[in-house]
């Protein structure tokens, strides 16, 4: 008996059945499955727009707009906790209407990010002090209060300021950045200020009630009046709270320097845990013993977390508890982050070493050709050979000078390129037929030095020297963009069958690889008696 049966397929989106007899297919129809094409055409739009909130929460766009989005957070929900109305709808509407007034200073926030530092202070300028006082004039109170504007402008700036990645590319460490950037700013001092922040704010409210502990709860934040009548009071507190900032301080520099970087490193995380433990036990009634030492302590309220005079109490050993399992996940994060910033630095010099080995590589070949070049020009004319050792001093001093740089203009790059093969038009010129196309000058496009020419030495090299007749160079460079499209073609001679281009294409090839990552294309081919090198890659403003 034959075989009969039918198959489903999915075919750019249709879906078919082949009605086969054994193994041969008697009709292709086409099954119009209605409903479930829909849902399935649902969920793959469904599928897609995950794909894309999930590129945007990855892109650079969301990292550059934190500041602005967290701060209108920070003034939305304040508000909206307090109102007579907090439901979902009232708080989309009320970031709606804070975000449309905070639209300019979001897109000069981002202009910022992106343009020089002149450009982008006067930006800034516009967006959050020239549009804030100028839409405040026409609007009057309509606009957000004086101490919002403060906020976002603050977040802004201390962005802007001080995080490496703001502004354009910093996937190597750059030297040449503003002081405030090199600032040492550790989880050591940022406990210390933060604790400092506290001891200050607890002064302030205390300091502004007359005999604070027994009148609560305070009703006054702050009186400077009271604080400046009563200087010595103030410093009766600024000094207790002081000590309990330093006991705090104590406490997390054991967690870090003793349970984490002695026992946890180099005993494991099971000494670790019994560490911890035993670090609770006994140092939670040495801390609360030290705290009640302090004067603001009276018979009827302590400053303990059980506010009683028993520091053995349960309620101080939950406290404490609380706090090492707050303390030690944040400083395990950052000592994991250390040890990433650590061996990101060893990498990075180990990949400086790379790349200065490679040019190394390069300069010596490039001397070797142009001096070859120069020694032909002398033995036929010595007119011609004046002009090339002009091109050679402009060439060996853009290698010396611009050579060692870590980005250097498109203009400059492309000059280096025409006194090249200018120097071998005089040497090949008669029997070498070039055609170059170069971008327009003045694109403030800049590059990594010396990664053209190797495609060019290249192509004359292995195209035109082993050749005797007369050939062809090609040479085309264009932009499209931010992207550089660059590409070589030479002849190649009679008999050899593939391009041998030797350790400087491979060269190449590992300086874009340290350099770009995977972010460039470099491919060659031989086609029609031609040798064909293209580049792509992405340039810089510089």
């Amino acid at each position: 008996m034959a075989r009969a049966g039918f198959a489903v397929t999915n075919c750019r989106k249709r879906v078919f059945a082949d009605i086969r007899h054994g193994n041969r297919v008697v009709r292709h129809l086409w099954v119009p499955i209605g409903r479930h094409s829909g849902q399935h055409q649902a969920a793959v739009r469904m599928w897609e727009l995950v794909k894309r909130v999930g590129e945007l929460l990855q892109s650079r766009f969301l990292l550059q707009a934190m500041p602005v989005l967290v701060a209108m957070l920070v003034i939305v929900l304040p508000d909206h906790s307090t109102g007579a109305d907090p439901d979902w709808g009232r708080l989309i509407w009320r970031t709606g209407n804070v975000g449309a007034l905070l639209l300019p200073a979001l897109a000069a926030h981002l202009a910022a990010c992106s343009l020089r530092p002149w450009p982008a202070a006067l930006v800034w300028f516009a967006g959050f002090v020239a549009y804030p006082t100028v839409f405040a004039f026409m609007a009057g109170s309509v606009t957000l209060p004086v101490w919002q504007w403060v906020l976002v402008a603050g977040f802004s700036l201390a962005f802007l300021l001080l995080h490496p990645g703001a502004r354009g590319r910093h996937d190597l460490p750059n030297v040449n950045v503003p002081p405030i950037l090199r600032l040492p700013i550790t989880l050591d001092g940022t406990i210390a200020a933060l604790l400092g922040v506290w001891v200050l704010s607890a002064t302030s409210l205390l300091a502004s009630t007359q005999d604070a502990v027994r009148n609560q709860p305070l009703r006054v934040w702050v009186d400077w009046q009271r604080i400046a009548a009563e200087p010595g009071e103030t410093l009766w507190y600024l000094a207790q709270f002081t000590v309990l900032a330093v006991v705090f301080f104590g406490w997390y520099w054991v967690c870090r320097y003793v349970l984490v970087r002695r026992v946890l490193r180099q005993k494991g995380i099971v000494p670790l845990a019994f560490a911890v433990v035993a670090f609770v036990a006994v140092g939670t009634p040495v801390a609360m013993g030290i705290a009640l030492q302090m004067p603001l302590n009276i018979p009827e309220w302590t400053l303990l977390p059980s506010e009683n005079h028993n520091p053995f109490d349960p309620d101080n050993y939950r406290f404490a508890m609380w706090i090492s399992a707050i303390l030690l996940p944040i400083i395990l994060t950052v000592e994991r982050l250390l040890a990433e910033q650590s061996e990101a630095g060893t990498r990075h010099e180990r990949v400086r070493a790379e790349l200065h080995l490679l040019q190394q590589q390069i300069n010596p070949h490039f001397l070797f050709n142009t001096l070859n070049t120069l020694y032909a020009l002398c033995l036929k004319d010595r007119a011609e050979s004046a002009a090339a050792v002009i091109k050679l001093s402009d060439l060996l001093r853009y290698v010396v000078y611009r050579g060692q740089s870590s980005l250097v203009s498109l203009d400059d790059e492309v000059d280096y390129l025409r006194n090249y093969l200018d120097l071998q038009q005089l040497r090949f010129g008669h029997r070498c037929a070039l055609h170059a196309k170069w971008p327009e000058a003045g694109t403030g496009l800049g590059l990594p030095p010396l990664l053209l020419i190797m495609l060019l030495e290249n192509a004359f090299k292995h195209g035109v020297e082993p050749v005797d007749g007369a050939c062809e160079v090609q040479v085309m460079a264009a932009i499209e963009g931010r992207r550089l499209h660059f590409e070589c073609m030479n002849p190649l001679p009679s008999g050899q069958l593939s391009g041998t281009p030797g350790m400087g294409l491979a060269n190449l090839r590992r300086r874009l690889e340290l350099l770009f990552g995977q972010n460039f294309h470099l491919s060659t081919e031989q086609a029609d008696g031609f040798w064909r090198a293209r580049l792509e890659l992405d340039l810089e403003p510089c």
